[in-house]
């Protein structure tokens, strides 16, 4: 077969998701492929989490929990051993390299890598091309192949498409922040801490950060990065604080897998429970989150779409914040401003952020159970709150074609659209969307934890079976 003759899978969106798919696909490829990625970016396999290019920005779990290999757990930890030094990065001393928190844009490499392994290992040719553009529009045409069209105005022709789509970040003024647009315009708030330019913060004395979870985390770090040396008043609902995360094992199971928890009441009163006994133990409650997380996926699986959204309104930021810890040397920075003075941890809903009469930043905020509402004056404002998953709202033209198409089908929690669980193929409930899959985020309300680094790559690797199944099939047919 020439590779005229050949396949085409075009993978939209060339962050983690959609590059290990692309890693995974050309591992296991029946036949010669075109693959081609299509990423705005000038590099693939880095999107959001892996971009930065700061040291002090760390991925959030020892390497032997982030390899792209699941029968092979020591994989990461033998290719920093190798490649890492010429970096200048080693870990910090007595660190086992499997229990090293690496650098993100040293993780990004570590992706890059593997995909021009696994690309020149392939078991069959494959033309591979990162296609520096923008989907824009999806198109099924009567012989079952897609058109994507680009912004740039050219188009693409394919037999299969994934959407690894990624992340889009909650941005402020979405009707429940009232927000200064000259003063995102200005750069002294902060809308996107992934996108902003860098700038000199040696003069600012006081910094407002929206959101007390990783992401705030890594805008305090570049805000220090920058030169700031004042003080961050950490605002979010819930109070919550980023913790340090631990190597300890996971408590013994107390959740029966053949007898899971009917209702979250059930299941909250056996986590309390459970956690009162490791607490009467004088071990550490992270213990009980490793015990948990098993479950996750049957528990999600056999939840009604009621018990699934009183979950994710009362108890997903706690069950995220104990999720989602930070690397220990972030900790130790942070535990070292607390130390010093210089972080507040304010406990609220900011509701308005405009000039001040100053000439600085007023942060109007209400305290949580209070009904008047505070103003503190800062010098810049750091959107932390995270990123958005509901395909009706985000501001994307690719995803509101794919929903007014009816090519895809928003979740009925408002995270991501429906797709088969095991496959990542895509659901439609009126139109033949055969060919057209789902990788990462936007699985997030079919699979609960498919932002995570584990739960990523076995969700591609699974969409990339899924996909070299069907491409055979359809070589079987045409023979």
């Amino acid at each position: 077969m020439s590779m005229n003759q050949a396949r085409h899978v075009v993978i939209v969106g060339g962050g983690f998701a959609g590059t290990v798919t692309g890693i995974k696909l050309a591992r296991a490829t029946p036949s010669p492929l075109r693959i081609s990625i299509v990423e705005s970016r000038n590099e693939i396999g880095r999107g959001i989490a892996y971009g930065t290019r700061l040291p002090v920005h760390l991925v959030n779990g020892p390497a032997k929990n982030f390899t792209l290999y699941a029968d092979q757990p020591e994989h990461l930890a033998n290719w920093l051993r190798e490649q890492a030094a010429r970096d200048g990065w080693t870990p910090p001393t007595g660190v086992a390299w499997s229990d090293a928190f690496p650098p993100r844009y040293l993780y990004g490499d570590y992706v890059q890598a593997e995909l021009e392994t696994a690309l020149a290992q392939a078991p069959h040719p494959i033309e591979f091309r990162h296609v520096v553009d923008r989907a824009i529009d999806l198109e099924r045409a009567g012989d079952g192949r897609w058109t994507v069209r680009l912004v740039s105005g050219r188009s693409l022709q394919a037999d299969r498409v994934v959407l690894a789509t990624g992340l889009f970040t909650a941005t402020l003024g979405r009707g429940d922040v009232e927000v200064d647009p000259d003063l995102i315009a200005e750069g002294r708030v902060v809308d996107d801490i992934w996108t902003s330019p860098s700038a000199d913060l040696s003069d600012a004395r006081d910094a407002v950060v929206i959101g007390n979870g990783l992401s705030a985390l890594d805008a305090m770090l570049s805000a220090d990065a920058q030169g700031f040396r004042g003080h961050f008043h950490g605002i979010s609902r819930r109070g919550l604080l980023v913790a340090r995360r631990l190597d300890v094992t996971p408590w013994p199971p107390f959740l029966d897998a053949q007898a899971l928890p009917a209702t979250l009441r059930q299941l909250v009163r056996q986590v309390l429970a459970t956690h009162a006994a490791i607490r009467d133990a004088g071990e550490n409650w992270q213990r009980l989150t490793g015990a948990v997380r098993p479950h996750v996926p049957a528990l999600w699986n056999q939840a009604s779409n009621a018990e699934r959204k009183r979950f994710i309104r009362h108890l997903r930021a706690y069950w995220e914040i104990s999720l989602h810890k930070a690397a220990p040397a972030s900790a130790t920075w942070l535990e070292g401003l607390q130390q010093a003075s210089r972080y507040s941890k304010l406990t609220g809903r900011v509701r308005r952020i405009a000039r001040a009469g100053s000439g600085r930043i007023a942060v109007t905020w209400q305290a949580r159970g209070e009904a008047k509402t505070r103003t503190l004056e800062a010098d810049r404002v750091f959107n932390s709150r995270g990123f958005d998953f509901d395909w009706t709202r985000i501001d994307d033209p690719l995803l509101r074609q794919l929903v007014a198409r009816a090519y895809v089908v928003p979740h009925s929690t408002g995270f991501g659209i429906d797709a088969v669980s095991q496959t990542g193929a895509v659901r439609s409930r009126t139109l033949d969307t055969t060919g057209l899959y789902a990788v990462g985020h936007p699985m997030r309300g079919v699979n609960w934890e498919s932002n995570a680094i584990g739960e990523q790559v076995a969700g591609a690797t699974a969409t990339a079976q899924a996909l070299a199944h069907s491409l055979q099939t359809a070589l079987a047919t045409a023979a």
